[in-house]
């Protein structure tokens, strides 16, 4: 039986080596790839891509899975077709089984999907694929921009209102962030319009600091994209200041000029932002598990409730600019200064309190809302008790990944006792065994007439029951998918060491000691808790699709 499981994701690993992982740009109308067989159980991730300035629409189509030799993970991009027609579940499931087809890929080959929350392709892929997963990078994305105060309205529709100028975006939940925003990104904009501008700026002489920069524009749909606007602005403060003391400004010019009022408040945002987007860049790694996305989740959550956040000071300069600087700076103060690395530069940073106290700085109303804010979205998009498709303790493809991962078990207790819920352990264990009957022949294995002997020899001489067992002596669950759960049993009393290599890694040293959950973990830990394969892939097609391209080769 171990054999029948291992050959049935080898099969998997034998087609991703075969193919080509190179995204695959299918423009024409009879472009179909070669087909491909893929047997056994894959994760798969999909998003839908509108093109900005047309009508052009397209979906890319990524299998994960985990290779049971080497316990590497493994991803196959089948590539990013155009998408015809309205964006309805009907249509997005026809897509998909079609474009699984094309590779000889089953509907039953796929044990989970993961996506982003919209309502059309959750329900699309929640229909074929039970096990489903919300994206947790673009959910922390949602909720970083409703921190800000986003609406979701556009700058078109806000300034054709009368007296929009003057006022903030109705149902902003944090219009003195929203307002901030605009200014800095009327800045940002003319910046990027203007190379003269852009001239002047880096000849504003900023000691240790002369290298040319320009500041860094926003993009709606690009994770972390605000934090690493604010970091750039940050760390060009003193630039700005000099620039806005030039004499011979347009007045354009003197419009975008920075406002000492916003210096405290792009600072304060800097703080409470920055481990959000330390999660999404986390959650972007190629090799992360659903499981590892759980537990960063429930990190960021945890981060978001405590009591201050590190800020950096302004100064006139940073202490040290690039790696090499800030590795000497770092040996040579011996842990004596709070500091803090934005955009390869480093500053000193003091902790500001989201309350107002006599001993501490305060933080501005911009930043603490966005605090507050953020604490209630992220317990609504992954803790939310009334709606189990935003509940990851409800959750059947993250609690069995968990449980499989060393610590997960009380990582699982854990969460759920700080939330306030019911123990999702139980559950968990259930999608594993879940997990092996979709494997295995659930019937007892053939044994010798001496092998039943020796069983019933065994029985005779004790009357002990197992630890957890509530039922008599007599009955004994030799079945391939007992075997396995009692092997989780014995899992999940290990002591897991401080160092070890994570899930992975774990499993890759420890197979001889699990010989069956050891390939139950290998298909469970495929699961990804983010679909940024997909969006990796957009990128790549986004430059292939491009009229412009300096040569016709993809």
């Amino acid at each position: 039986m171990t054999a029948r499981m291992l050959s049935i994701v080898r099969e998997v690993a034998r087609t991703a080596s075969a193919a080509s992982t190179n995204v695959l740009v299918n423009t024409a109308a009879g472009g179909a790839a070669p087909a491909r067989t893929v047997t056994g159980v894959s994760y798969l991730l999909t998003d839908l891509w509108t093109e900005r300035h047309g009508s052009g629409s397209y979906r890319s189509l990524v299998l994960r899975y985990v290779n049971p030799d080497g316990f590497s993970m493994l991803e196959l991009h089948l590539g990013v077709t155009p998408f015809a027609g309205r964006h309805d579940h009907e249509n997005i499931k026809t897509w998909l089984l079609q474009q699984l087809s094309r590779f000889g890929v089953r509907p039953q080959d796929v044990s989970s999907s993961t996506t982003d929350s919209g309502s059309n392709v959750k329900k699309a892929l929640r229909q074929l694929w039970p096990r489903w997963i919300p994206c947790a990078a673009h959910a922390i994305h949602l909720a970083v921009k409703s921190a800000l105060g986003a609406t979701g309205q556009t700058s078109t529709a806000r300034d054709s209102r009368p007296g929009a100028a003057a006022s903030s975006r109705p149902g902003s939940r944090n219009p003195a962030a929203s307002r901030l925003l605009r200014r800095t990104r009327k800045t940002t904009a003319h910046f990027h319009k203007s190379p003269a501008s852009v001239a002047m700026l880096n000849a504003v002489p900023l000691p240790g600091d002369n290298g040319a920069r320009k500041l860094l524009t926003e993009s709606p749909t690009r994770w972390g994209s605000t934090y690493l606007s604010l970091a750039r602005r940050f760390t060009l403060v003193p630039r700005l200041v000099g620039f806005g003391r030039l004499r011979n400004l347009s007045a354009a010019q003197e419009r975008r000029c920075i406002e000492r009022a916003d210096w405290e408040p792009v600072r304060h945002l800097i703080g409470v932002l920055q481990p959000s987007y330390e999660s999404s860049m986390e959650l972007q790694n190629a090799s992360a598990t659903v499981a590892e996305a759980f537990e960063l989740v429930c990190r960021l959550q945890r981060t978001m409730q405590v009591p201050s956040y590190p800020c950096p000071i302004d100064h006139t300069e940073p202490l040290a600019v690039g790696r090499d600087a800030i590795l000497a700076f770092l040996d040579a103060d011996k842990g004596g200064t709070d500091v803090m690395e934005l955009d390869g530069r480093l500053y000193e940073h003091e902790q500001v309190s989201v309350n107002r106290t006599r001993t501490a700085t305060s933080m501005c109303s911009e930043a603490a809302t966005v605090v507050s804010v953020l604490q209630e979205e992220l317990d609504k998009r992954f803790f939310n008790e009334m709606d189990n498709t935003k509940n990851w303790l409800m959750n059947d493809a993250d609690l069995a990944a968990t449980l499989v991962t060393p610590g997960g078990g009380s990582i699982l207790k854990k969460v759920a006792n700080r939330r306030g819920q019911v123990d999702a352990t139980d559950r968990a264990r259930a999608a594993v065994r879940a997990t092996t009957t979709h494997f295995l022949d659930d019937r007892p294995a053939a044994r010798s007439r001496r092998g039943e002997l020796e069983s019933e020899r065994k029985r005779c001489r004790t009357s002990l029951i197992g630890w957890d067992s509530e039922e008599s002596r007599g009955t004994c669950d030799d079945t391939p998918g007992g075997l396995a759960m009692r092997e989780l049993d014995r899992f999940l009393m290990t002591v897991v060491p401080d160092d070890n290599d994570g899930a992975l890694g774990f499993w890759g040293a420890r197979r001889d000691d699990y010989p069956l959950l050891h390939i139950v973990a290998c298909s469970l830990l495929g699961a990804s808790g983010s679909s940024s394969a997909s969006e990796r892939d957009f990128s790549v097609a986004g430059l292939v699709l491009r009229e412009d391209r300096s040569t016709p080769l993809p």
